[in-house]
């Protein structure tokens, strides 16, 4: 027996003692865990908004300054005299609406991969080839 410890911290039922200390250090161990997961639950919260009012923020800036770039070309062309105020408008119009029908098509050409045509198609072969097999009318198992 070593000098810490005294007969006294010996159960004389073989422990219980010792089993009740570990299960109150489990539940302090859990109670700070459950703390822990909170306060960054918390954390994690905040900071997802506040990245949320970055985008967005953002976003007004990148249409801010695409508004200002348009209405930038407009004038540089009205005073190139190459366009006259309302063709340069409607030339710079007709640019952005060419650019966005350009990133609507590649758009629509990205998401078209994302209907899992392969994968429907594969599963559907599957299904047909088992309803083929399950109509099939019963034969009798070739003889050895």
């Amino acid at each position: 027996m070593k000098e810490t410890d005294s007969p006294q911290d010996q159960a004389p039922d073989g422990g219980n003692e010792d089993s009740q200390d570990i299960t109150s250090l489990l539940k302090t161990v859990f109670a700070d865990l459950a703390r822990v997961v909170a306060v960054e639950s918390r954390l994690f919260g905040y900071t997802l908004l506040v990245m949320l009012g970055l985008v967005v923020a953002i976003a007004l800036l990148l249409v801010a300054s695409w508004l200002f770039a348009g209405a930038a070309l407009v004038v540089a062309l009205a005073n190139l005299q190459a366009f006259s105020l309302m063709g340069a408008l409607l030339a710079v119009t007709l640019a952005h609406l060419v650019l966005a029908g350009l990133t609507f098509w590649r758009l629509h050409h990205i998401t078209r991969d994302l209907t899992f045509r392969e994968s429907r198609a594969s599963v559907n072969s599957l299904l047909a080839h088992a309803k083929s097999v399950g109509d099939a009318p019963d034969q009798p198992p070739p003889e050895r």
